[in-house]
């Protein structure tokens, strides 16, 4: 049997000790869980790795003298018992002297084999603990973007993420060319299930070295606690996002200053992370954020918007959701919960809702209850100035983070994206009501924002929209190299003067998704 069947269908697994800091992932130590597509590896740790110290001895900065401190006087659970997931072989590897209590994971061949120990995180759900990390990225252009986009692709990667973050693992990924001021920020969602660091290969390392010490620095019952209810990674974004440079406050952090794309490590304050994770006890640790879809985005595929075959969900997890702007629509609105959320000392709740990126004066949050738990959301198009805040690079997404307040301490958040096509360059007419699109352009000219070529089609052409008093649709079609053409929505869709006509956006040799018009919905290019 090849390694890649014996994989598949290994549903049984022995647990494998941990020895000498090398934590093993074989086939006789995983098992198969076929609903997320993951493989369950089942360690046992080693108790000796706490006699260790907990940080490299040759260190001399104050953060590693706290943390010497608490560890001697027994104040600080340390890293016995928490792996170190490396995924790109080495290349930019923490070494093991930097924290020594921490166990390393090595996949035998099998795994090697499958690329299973290689790139974004999720595939992978070990026993314990984990802290990790790939600087690495997809590179090749068109398609080219970080493991962030590749993460929160599409609802399956999306769920194994969420399954992974709230199992007490938590990875670093560079965002390599995705949050740059040249090329913009070009995340179409964001989530809480990685720390994206600002920079290309080995600018991970810091925010490892961050993430290892705020878990080191949790008090033994404090991480006992957090560790058995799933929190780990959610404190360890809280405290990291809480100490950043310039966050001072509560007010601070429910504020985009606390919560950028990408975060770079001149922001990071060692010696606070720990200063405030020694702090927290079992009884104020704040919960995980729970959202829910009470009502979602309305649009109907084929005739809100030319793309009979793509939607505008990219992903819903309690942690994060994410959707795409392809209707016509001027304003876009949608119903959250976070009710599900509790707190895990049984704590009243208080809920904050935070625009993180877009402008406030085209958005409007409204909560439905005292505790604002349930919020209706409504979205008025942004046009690229919009959309770019002052001092960070031009984003194409609306992005509103959710916070659960216990009272003692304020969550890390969830996220509700959604991406808009600023290329399209919209006019709408905002004279009447509803606001009405008049025209859009599906071109990728030179000077517009980003598009991400997964999510948004292109065509040669432009629509004019035409609408009458009793909403019937009208399209005026100018197409690059041939004669122009009127469309007349229907019950059905479009249609042109010859009779139906399919939209549908279907990728190229390379990658990019073409927008395509065809009768019937045949597949031949325009």
């Amino acid at each position: 049997m090849g390694a890649s069947n014996q994989l598949l269908q290994q549903e049984k697994s022995q647990a494998a000790p941990i020895r000498d800091g090398i934590a093993p992932v074989a086939a006789a130590n995983t098992r198969r869980l076929p609903l997320l597509g993951q493989w369950f590896v089942d360690l046992e740790p080693d108790p000796g790795r706490a006699a260790l110290p907990v940080v490299d001895p040759s260190r001399t900065d104050p953060a590693a003298g706290q943390l010497r401190r608490l560890q001697a006087t027994g104040a600080a659970a340390g890293l016995a018992g928490v792996l170190y997931d490396n995924r790109d072989r080495g290349h930019s590897l923490l070494p093991p002297e930097s924290f020594p209590q921490l166990s390393q994971t090595r996949y035998d061949d099998s795994f090697q084999k499958e690329f299973l120990d290689h790139g974004a995180a999720g595939k992978i759900h070990f026993a314990l603990p984990v802290l990790g990390n790939s600087s690495t990225a997809y590179t090749r252009p068109p398609m080219d973007r970080s493991l962030a986009r590749i993460v929160l692709a599409d609802q399956a990667n999306a769920m194994r993420a969420q399954d992974l973050y709230a199992a007490n693992h938590l990875y670093v990924y560079p965002e390599h060319r995705d949050h740059d001021a040249d090329l913009g920020d070009r995340l179409f969602a964001m989530a809480p299930f990685f720390i994206l660091s600002q920079g290309s290969s080995y600018s991970d390392r810091p925010f490892l070295a961050a993430a290892a010490s705020i878990l080191a620095a949790l008090r033994p019952e404090t991480r006992e606690f957090a560790e058995a209810r799933g929190l780990i990674a959610p404190t360890i974004q809280m405290i990291l996002h809480r100490t950043l440079a310039g966050v001072r406050s509560d007010a601070d952090y429910l504020s985009p200053a606390a919560h950028p794309t990408a975060i770079d490590k001149t922001a990071l304050r060692p010696s606070a992370m720990i200063t405030l994770a020694n702090s927290l006890t079992g009884e104020t640790l704040p919960p995980m954020v729970r959202l829910r879809v009470v009502r979602d985005l309305q649009a109907r595929p084929g005739s809100d918007y030319l793309a009979a075959n793509l939607g505008e969900r990219v992903f819903t997890t309690p942690s994060a959701i994410g959707r795409v702007w392809r209707a016509f629509d001027y304003t876009r609105s949608i119903s959250l919960d976070a009710s599900a959320t509790l707190d895990p000392n049984g704590r009243s709740l208080t809920f904050h809702w935070v625009v993180l990126s877009g402008d406030p004066e085209h958005i409007r949050i409204t909560p439905q209850d005292d505790r604002a738990a349930r919020v209706d959301i409504e979205i008025d198009w942004h046009d690229p100035s919009s959309t770019q805040a002052p001092t960070a690079p031009r984003t194409t997404r609306v992005e509103i983070a959710a916070f659960a307040d216990n009272g003692a301490h304020v969550s890390a958040p969830a996220y509700f994206s959604i991406a808009l096509p600023i290329f399209q360059n919209r006019e709408y007419d905002l004279s009447g009501q509803p606001a009405r699109l008049r025209a859009l352009n599906y071109g990728n000219d030179p000077g517009d924002p980003y598009l991400d070529p997964a999510i948004w089609p292109t065509a040669p052409w432009t629509d004019h929209l035409s609408w009458s008093a009793d909403g019937e649709l009208r399209i005026a079609r100018q197409r690059t190299g041939e004669p122009d053409l009127t469309l007349v929505r229907g019950a059905g869709g479009f249609s042109a003067p010859e009779g139906p006509l399919v939209h549908q956006a279907l990728p190229e040799q390379t990658g990019p998704l073409q927008l395509h018009a065809d009768p019937d919905g045949r597949h031949e290019n325009q």
